[in-house]
């Protein structure tokens, strides 16, 4: 488990029974220790295809964070298609329509300096792989606001399943090829291997 490093309890606690105690300025002046004022963000850029391939491949599918191993959400799709019965997948992760799996290994790009706070959206040394357990909880918060810092890339053949991705892919019958050869292409995979 990942250690609190904030006063966020503390403080909102401090707020509320200052607005108990003395009323809506004493509530606004405790909370002010925090204060996150609106603001208008530019629009997420989407990470593209290459540039996710990319890292995934430099971090060799294993969540930065955690260290965890991580499959291609994709490869997880095609394997869903075969067997949905037992292992479902749904686009929006739908929960009771996912398996557990898709939620917890699916590689999801995260941004080390959040672009909420001016970190480059499209900066691959500001990208790394992370699992969707690890990109939830990350949000965006900063490194030092969880007590978090990047693992180093450790060398290991693991490759997200990538590696089956092509045959799986042909086994299925070829589902949305759009979709799927656009990641072998990013990831230097031949659909005919």
């Amino acid at each position: 488990m990942i250690p609190q490093d904030d006063n966020y309890p503390e403080t909102i606690d401090s707020a509320i029974r200052a607005l108990l105690a003395s009323g809506l300025e004493a509530g606004r002046e405790a909370l002010l220790e925090i204060a996150y004022p609106h603001r208008e963000l530019p629009r997420r850029p989407g990470v593209p295809k290459a540039l996710a391939a990319r890292v995934y491949l430099r971090d060799h599918f294993t969540c930065r964070y955690c260290g965890g191993r991580v499959i291609l959400t994709s490869v997880m799709e095609v394997l869903a298609g075969v067997y949905s019965d037992i292992f479902p997948f749904h686009r929006s992760w739908k929960g009771g329509l996912t398996h557990p799996a898709i939620i917890s290994r699916s590689a999801v790009i995260d941004h080390v300096d959040p672009g909420a706070w001016g970190g480059d959206w499209l900066a691959e040394s500001n990208l790394v792989t992370a699992c969707w357990p690890c990109n939830s909880r990350k949000g965006d918060l900063t490194l030092a606001q969880l007590s978090w810092s990047v693992q180093p890339v450790n060398e290991t053949p693991w490759a997200g399943l990538t590696d089956l991705y092509p045959a799986l892919w042909r086994t299925a019958g070829r589902p949305n090829p759009t979709l799927h050869l656009g990641w072998m292409r990013c990831l230097h995979l031949d659909p005919q291997a």
